[in-house]
């Protein structure tokens, strides 16, 4: 991480991090790749009033709750409905028969685009 975070000011210590910290960064899933987690690290070390190593309770929400904590249905795998189940089949089947073209899959299954998007997130780790 010190190649993100900005240069200490003179007399002051690099910016460092419990492992419990380091933890929780590696797990997030960095949907802004190495730009979001640079945004991250630069803003603990300009603004941050503790001294000592970067704790878990000093990161943002989303990174410090992990990514069980952004899965629907809360930490722990839901299950799917049967109801659910045929939905997801019958989107991947029409996202198949398009090569991967959400906008298309979307127009043939009759659902917007944006429906999609949040259907498909909301299967991510679901069983």
């Amino acid at each position: 991480m010190p190649v993100l975070a900005p240069r200490p000011a003179p007399g002051q210590p690099p910016l460092s991090w419990t492992l419990d910290a380091l933890r929780a960064l590696e797990e997030h899933p960095w949907p802004g790749n190495v730009t979001e987690l640079a945004h991250v690290v630069r803003a603990l070390a300009e603004h941050r009033r503790v001294t000592g190593p970067v704790r878990r309770a000093e990161l943002p929400d989303p990174v410090r709750e992990g990514p069980a904590a952004r899965r629907p249905g809360g930490p722990a795998a839901r299950r799917l409905s049967q109801m659910e189940h045929a939905e997801r089949a019958a989107i991947l089947a029409a996202l198949r028969r398009h090569g991967g073209n959400k906008a298309r899959a979307a127009a043939a299954l009759g659902i917007g685009r944006a429906t999609l998007y949040r259907k498909l997130r909301g299967y991510q780790g679901v069983s």
